[in-house]
Formats: structure tokens, sequence, C-alpha cells
């Protein structure tokens, strides 16, 4: 026994001496989620001067201020827009003075979106954000949200359709076409299917793919069916057009056009095409568990 507790002594160092050198040869992460964004809200040389300070020249902000969801966490002006106090000093904003305060309308996205990153950057709904499309874009956390409460904030549907389509202007025109999502209705919104500050699929989707977003409410689709019909399980685009169309069950083609895209048509006893909705025979087009007498599914479900 004694002379086995040297041993294990000897492995154990061995062990700590290894994990050691793996903890000091691991590469230090470049992850910009993780980057120190406090910079951005930094004014060399400048002091907290306090909100009651502010308030004095920025009255009307300061009172809208009380009702906004900043003010409610107990969020300060200078833990956005810097200590005041070079500011104060300067007598005001101008453009020679404008190095001494945060004005968000005077700083590059990477900037004014640094001053709220340096808070937001811990949640968990930014965390896309680097990746996303509006980042890429240039946009500006200000351009949709309101820091002061002077304006309504995002709470309804409508009012975040609206904000989405202020931009979107090509999906607004879709959502005004006869067979649409109801977004125009306010009984779905934008961020029902895409995460604005960068979803984990393209397009901004909240899910990794089209179709395991649009199974989150068609369940129905899904399956599993004995007999599968090969476009439904690729992309639900290749048949729809999301966003909105002129055509019945928000086809991006008329039927029978769209199916003859794959398939011949049918033809009656003077060898014309029959120009007739596929789907009236053909009703279980997503999938079906019925074979048909010569084998595999015509997809009709009786």
């Amino acid at each position: 026994m004694a002379q086995k507790l040297p041993r294990l002594a000897l492995i154990l160092a061995v062990l700590l001496a290894a994990h050691g050198l793996f903890a000091a040869s691991k590469p230090k992460s470049v992850d910009k989620k993780h980057k120190d964004f406090g910079k951005f809200v930094e004014i060399p040389g400048a002091n907290l001067v306090g909100n009651d300070q502010c308030a004095q020249c920025h009255a009307d902000l300061s009172k809208s201020f009380r009702q906004s969801a900043h003010s409610l966490r107990t969020v300060d002006c200078e833990q956005c827009h810097g200590a005041g106090s070079l500011h104060l000093e300067a007598g005001g904003y101008s453009k020679e003075s404008k190095d001494k305060i945060i004005s968000f309308k005077d700083r590059t996205p990477e900037e004014a979106n640094g001053a709220c990153l340096s808070c937001h950057a811990k949640t968990d709904h930014v965390r896309n954000w680097f990746s996303s499309a509006h980042e890429a874009q240039g946009l500006k956390c200000a351009d949709c949200h309101s820091m002061h409460g002077e304006k309504t904030p995002l709470e309804s549907r409508a009012q975040q359709n609206d904000r989405c389509l202020r931009c979107h202007r090509k999906q607004e025109a879709e959502s005004n076409l006869p067979y649409h999502h109801p977004l125009r209705e306010a009984k779905m919104s934008c961020v029902d299917c895409h995460d604005p500050h960068g979803g984990s699929g393209g397009n901004n989707l909240i899910s990794a793919n089209t179709n395991q977003l649009c199974l989150r409410c068609h369940a129905e689709y899904e399956g599993p069916f004995s007999y599968q019909h090969a476009p439904v399980n690729e992309d639900c685009l290749k048949c729809h057009s999301p966003h909105g169309s002129p055509n019945q069950n928000m086809l991006s083609v008329s039927q029978p056009a769209l199916c003859l895209q794959c398939h011949s048509a049918h033809h009656n006893g003077a060898s014309l095409p029959l120009v007739d909705r596929c789907t009236n025979c053909h009703n279980a087009i997503h999938g079906s568990d019925v074979p048909s007498a010569t084998g595999g599914s015509k997809f009709i479900d009786k």
C-alpha cells in the first residue's frame, strides 16, 4: 500500500501538468459576442453628473424617459450617453463638441450599436446579431427601437409589422395580395418567423430551415407518410410564396402550371391536356398513406 501511494501521486502530478499545458495552449476566443463594448460608452476625462442635471436641459426627453423600459430598469442617461461633465462644460451639443457626449445620430452603426451592446450583449436574443442581415446592412438599434419612450414601444403585432414593412416594401406588397399570411390583419407578426437580430437559419429565420419553420404551424403536413411527395420534403418554397400570392393556397404559380413544371399533363380522348386543378383529384399532395393500384401512390386520400 505504501508503494502504491507514490505511484498515484506521480500519476496525479502528470495529469495536472498536462491539463495546465492544454489550458495554456488553448487559443483565446475572438467571438464578437464576448467583445468588450464598454469602450463605446467611455468619454476620456469626463465625470458623471447625474440624471437630474441632464433633465435641466432635456426636460421633454426626461419626461418621456420615465415611462420607458430603460427607466423602469433603472438605466441612467450616462450609461448610454457617457459621462456628461465635458458636455456640460462645453455648453451643450455642437459640431465642435460632439465628442464630449455620445449622440447616437452622429455615431457610426458600429459605435451606436456598441453602446447598446455594452448591456445587451449579455442577452440571448442578440446572440446572432453579428451574422444578421440587418447588421451587415449597417442598421442601428435606434432605427427600430425607441430608447427614450417618446414613441410607442414595439408591443402590438400591427406596430411590429409596420416597423418591419417600412423597409421591406416587397414583402409589404406581397402581404396585400389576395392570398397571404394574416400580417395585415395583425393575427401574426414578422417575428413569428424571423428574428430581426439574426436567426439560426437563412433569411433570419427563427428555425434551422424553412420546412422546420412552416411545420411549427402546419403540423398536419409533416407526416410521416408512407408515400412522400419529394418537393414537400425538400422545401415548402418550391411551391408556396410565404409572404403572399395572387394564387390560391399561396402557390407561387397557379395550377396546373405549377405541377406541370415537374409532371407531364393528363390528356383527354382528343389528346388535349386537361386544364384543371391537379389537387381536385390529387388531394393528398403533401403525402399519403394510400397506395395506388399500379404501385406507389397518386396522392389521393381514398
